[in-house]
């Protein structure tokens, strides 16, 4: 059996093409390092964007466990990726493509396809670190991505009521979704969990 907690990042700036954390973001990442240090992880996967290997980087401090980067666990679509597109206009790509899931951005990758990816990176770490605990640097988009590839609607409104309806609003920075793989099938035991995070965070 393995267990993979997915890491939403920590607050990145909030600007255009690849930023790192906020200061608060560095918080958030320490806490939920502090959080994940009973849970006997055995390694980190993280995303190569800016932000998700800054907050692998601060659990690794903690952790002491080693980081293994893939492009697969990046998010679908990031802003900057087309010169002179607006957040707007970014948003607008990123709505479309939450509820047309084959829909190909102009710049990026389908929500089928985010989905799969992921998927192909947890079931290649099953193999190769079988009964382990795994912790996974990504992104929200990336996990609703993941989550709806394995699930149906109707099963992550158990965990989410308007899950399907609100998608990655719902995985806030640092949130901790944990997922458990057992021979050929997956049980979702928490969606987006903050209870390590302060409320006044």
């Amino acid at each position: 059996m393995n267990t993979f907690y997915l890491i939403r990042h920590g607050q990145k700036v909030s600007e255009v093409g690849d930023p790192g954390l906020t200061e608060l973001g560095k918080r958030q990442a320490e806490k939920t390092a502090k959080f994940l240090k009973d849970k006997k992880i055995i390694k980190i996967y993280s995303s190569t964007f800016a932000r998700t290997k800054e907050t692998a980087e601060i659990i690794n401090k903690t952790l002491k466990v080693g980081i293994i980067f893939d492009d697969r666990l990046r998010e679908r679509m990031n802003w900057g990726s087309i010169p002179n597109q607006t957040l707007e206009e970014f948003l607008k790509e990123w709505e479309y493509s939450n509820f047309h899931r084959e829909f190909k951005p102009k710049a990026g990758i389908s929500s089928l396809q985010s989905g799969q990816d992921a998927f192909n990176v947890i079931s290649e770490i099953s193999i190769s670190l079988p009964d382990s605990n795994i912790a996974i640097i990504t992104h929200g988009g990336v996990v609703c991505d993941l989550l709806r590839n394995l699930f149906s609607d109707n099963e992550l409104r158990k965990f989410k009521q308007d899950f399907p309806e609100k998608l990655d609003k719902l995985i806030k920075e640092c949130s901790i979704t944990t997922l458990v793989h057992e021979g050929n099938k997956f049980k979702l035991a928490e969606i987006g969990s903050v209870r390590h995070l302060n409320p006044t965070d």
